[in-house]
């Protein structure tokens, strides 16, 4: 077995990559605002968010990478499009609506921090010092996040429909980022961080900000048995983000910058 089934057949790594892989796809598909943000502050603080992103799945995959003996980059943009455990909310395309890419980028920080407190109990002392330090970056991110929600809340008519809606959008599938990864893993069930508790101190946090903004969130927490984005089964437009993705590294596998 090599070094990469290795670590896609381990529970414990398959955690740390459906956070890695939530961070690498949502920064990758939310670079797409660059330029295109509704007021500056935001078109800076989206682009300066997705940069952290991308450089936080990086320190995971270094992490794994320590562990597995693998490249990073490698992890990051060599494996096959059914070995990512990023869930379907981070792939789905928002059509360019800015209302849809906010409460997404919201959703995920609150499950990012959610995340990262629970890996940063573990036993690994790399990752424990690793998350810690994602975790007070996260932070300022969520943050920012919840104070737009509640400046949108108590905005226009017009901005409390948008957001409002998309945050009906996104709930219907919201709540896969609780799938448990990689249905091959042998105990992968036992090995998800508790994911009733887990939902709930999601779901809670949530719903703190959104009550005190005027909003609401309806998401329910998945089935064991389902399969979505983290167990390999992804939407096309994944296969088209992917492939756009690893396109460079691709055409010359192994180059060295």
């Amino acid at each position: 077995m090599t070094a990469m089934q290795n670590m896609l057949k381990d529970p414990d790594a398959n955690l740390v990559l459906a956070l890695a892989d939530d961070l690498l796809m949502l920064g990758h598909v939310q670079g797409d605002w660059t330029g295109l943000g509704p007021i500056l502050e935001e078109d800076i603080a989206s682009s300066s968010m997705s940069q952290d992103d991308l450089s936080h799945a990086l320190v995971l995959y270094e992490h794994l990478g320590t562990r597995f003996e693998l490249d990073p980059d490698v992890i990051a943009f060599e494996r096959e499009p059914e070995d990512y455990r990023c869930c379907d909310l981070v792939t789905m395309p928002d059509e360019f609506n800015w209302a849809t890419a906010f409460a997404r980028r919201w959703m995920v920080a609150h499950w990012a921090v959610q995340m990262l407190d629970q890996l940063a109990r573990g036993d690994e002392q790399d990752l424990v010092d690793r998350c810690r330090r994602l975790r007070a970056e996260q932070g300022v991110h969520l943050s920012y996040l919840d104070d737009w929600m509640q400046r949108l809340g108590s905005g226009t008519d017009e901005g409390r429909d948008r957001v409002q809606t998309a945050l009906d959008l996104l709930g219907a599938t919201a709540g896969m980022l609780l799938e448990v990864p990689d249905r091959d893993c042998a105990g992968a069930v036992d090995a998800c961080c508790n994911r009733d508790e887990l939902f709930t101190q999601w779901t809670t946090a949530m719903n703190a900000v959104l009550a005190a903004s005027g909003f609401s969130l309806t998401c329910t927490l998945p089935a064991d048995e389902a399969v979505g984005g983290r167990r390999g089964h992804h939407a096309p437009h994944f296969i088209e983000q992917h492939a756009e993705m690893t396109e460079v590294r691709c055409a010359d596998p192994g180059a060295s910058w």
